[in-house]
């Protein structure tokens, strides 16, 4: 052929493909963990399933445990052991991105060493962040790996979703051998777009599941999902050939996450950061468009009375770098530091409550979420108000007085059931009550005398007595018997006693007037969910810090003076 008549077909190809306007789309780096730095996993990218949760499994989740979850070499160890624990007869770990780390469409990469031996069961996997269809399986479910020990050379690769041949539970996926995962790190990739799910192991196709319709029957995936990393031990797969002690502890071994998604448009970029209540937020640098690749420093500053949370979707860390590779909207989140629930207005939907039912034989509901009104519809009730209800699980509480406050209507008046309870065996009750319910919206206020200090408490509604509509909106619990909001984190900066430079660049310094030296002050750090993890005596006037001895983020320092405290904020920024 010509080579006149080969650069142009080439040329006329290359306009067909990219025509004018568009570009090559390509995969940007979004989110990652190289677990680089040891000791416990990167809270502001992983938090915890506390407790017993599923499949009838034998061990209790635990949480900010070395014991069940560490970095050591550069690999996260996710560790199951055989032990006495919260009336459990094992442990493990299960950590989970929600909030911090949840996408829509884009690519996974995980690289992963499994344990073997009869009971083990890790997988890595997803679950949606909102429940936007209802409870497992409506809303699906993406499991990128899932590996049971007591078939010890066979991979896993699954969605669930509802179905429509009237199940209430279909699957797509596919088993297959591989020779020893569990002695060797296997590379597992999910590329996730509207149109299909596919899976890779160490970069060879294993199986695709394709949108075949627009009924979230069956395809549920379109919504945002988050990351699950967890070794389960026994349950209703992983103990169907039994169980093996004899073998523990066992490791699961995560040697990093990356997340990708396409660039939807060539740059440069917009950055968006929205207006909420609660805080400001400093850019720097601030530009109307952003280059690509530029990085961006987000820091985020309470009100009174508030706290910093999270970066919607993307961390916990503040300050926080983002690297700019598409057009991003940055959504802070600020909490009134005395309030213990969260999402009590259901903004988006029901998420974190959970439902508890006693016997799907005996009840049957279906829960939404309209115009931020949390709505639960019994079509068959057992008549027993505790068999169901939903719950939010894994807060503290101190012994003293509480107030629960909440809207409330319901189809038919009845008693609504309202406890306090311990969130691990034997969950028994620390308070609870009840409360008639009338047809009409009405404002509740229900004072709560809890009986003494507990780390792991629910509060739980439970509705088992209703049939018809429930209707909750605006729920609030916090402490009212002589709370100061100095107990969770911060109150007002002492003239006295002060940190600085703060934010800190290379080391801070704690000022304290001599006249307080006699008492031999303490300075303790705590992170703003209230975890210490650092103390340190006070001998002189002045006292210097590096700031490496602490991760990037904000923290509260107490300062102990004989039998009085001072608290300070302190932002420890890259």
């Amino acid at each position: 052929m010509n080579l006149t008549k080969v650069y142009i077909i080439g040329a006329l190809l290359f306009i067909i493909i990219f025509p004018a306007g568009l570009h090559a789309q390509k995969y940007v780096h979004v989110w990652s963990d190289e677990f680089n730095e040891p000791g416990l996993p990167d809270s502001t990218k992983w938090g915890y399933e506390v407790g017993y949760k599923r499949n009838n499994e034998l061990q209790y989740y635990t949480k900010e445990r070395m014991k069940n979850a560490r970095i050591e070499d550069s690999v996260l160890i996710i560790e199951a052991h055989k032990e006495s624990y919260q009336g459990a007869g094992y442990t493990s770990a299960s950590l989970i991105s929600k909030g911090v780390g949840d996408w829509r469409y884009g690519k996974v990469e995980v690289s992963v060493k499994v344990p073997t031996g009869k009971g083990t069961w890790p997988a890595v996997w997803m679950m949606p962040t909102y429940s936007e269809y209802g409870g497992w399986p409506r809303s699906g479910e993406i499991d990128i790996m899932e590996y049971v020990g007591y078939d010890p050379h066979k991979l896993h690769h699954t969605v669930h979703f509802e179905g429509t041949d009237g199940s209430g539970h279909k699957s797509s996926g596919t088993s297959y051998t591989f020779a020893q995962p569990y002695n060797q790190f296997v590379k597992f990739t999910l590329i996730w777009t509207p149109e299909k799910i596919e899976w890779y192991a160490n970069d060879v196709w294993k199986h695709t599941y394709f949108k075949n319709s627009d009924d979230y029957r069956r395809w549920p995936f379109n919504k945002e999902f988050y990351l699950i990393l967890n070794l389960a031990y026994g349950g209703s797969w992983g103990a169907q050939q039994g169980i093996d002690d004899t073998k523990l502890p066992h490791k699961f071994m995560i040697d990093y996450v990356r997340v990708y998604q396409l660039q939807e448009s060539e740059g440069p970029f917009s950055l968006t950061v929205e207006a909420v209540g609660g805080g400001t937020v400093q850019v720097d640098p601030v530009m109307d468009a952003y280059p690509e690749g530029t990085e961006v420093t987000l820091t985020a500053i309470p009100d009174e009375d508030y706290s910093f949370a999270a970066w919607k979707h993307f961390s916990r860390a503040n300050p926080f770098t983002i690297t700019v590779n598409k057009d991003t909207k940055i959504v802070p989140e600020f909490i009134n530091e005395l309030e213990l629930i969260v999402n009590g207005t259901f903004n988006v939907s029901h998420t974190p409550w959970e439902f508890y039912v006693s016997n799907n034989q005996t009840a049957a509901y279906q829960a939404t979420v309209v115009d931020s009104i949390f709505t639960v519809n019994i079509t068959r009730s057992p008549g027993v108000d505790w068999q169901v209800g939903f719950q939010q699980q894994g807060f503290p509480v101190r012994k003293g007085e509480y107030k629960l406050t909440f809207d409330a209507w319901a189809d038919q008046q009845n008693q609504l059931l309202i406890t306090v309870s311990k969130n691990y065996p034997d969950w028994g009750e620390l308070v609870g009550k009840r409360i008639p319910i009338t047809a009409s919206r009405a404002n509740y206020e229900v004072l709560l005398n809890v009986p003494r200090d507990d780390e792991n408490v629910r509060l739980y509604f439970g509705l088992g007595n209703f049939t018809g509509k429930f209707n909750i909106d605006n729920i609030s619990l916090s402490r009212i018997d002589g709370v100061t909001a100095a107990e969770r984190t911060v109150t007002r900066e002492q003239s006295e006693i002060s940190v600085f430079p703060n934010p800190a660049v290379s080391t801070f310094a704690l000022r304290i007037p001599e006249k307080y030296l006699k008492d031999k002050p303490v300075a303790v750090f705590y992170t703003l969910e209230g975890k210490k993890v650092m103390e340190r005596r006070l001998p002189d006037a002045l006292t210097v810090f590096n700031k490496e001895t602490l991760r990037p983020g904000i923290y509260i320092i107490r300062i102990q003076v004989a039998e009085e405290s001072h608290h300070l904020r302190l932002v420890i920024g890259k």
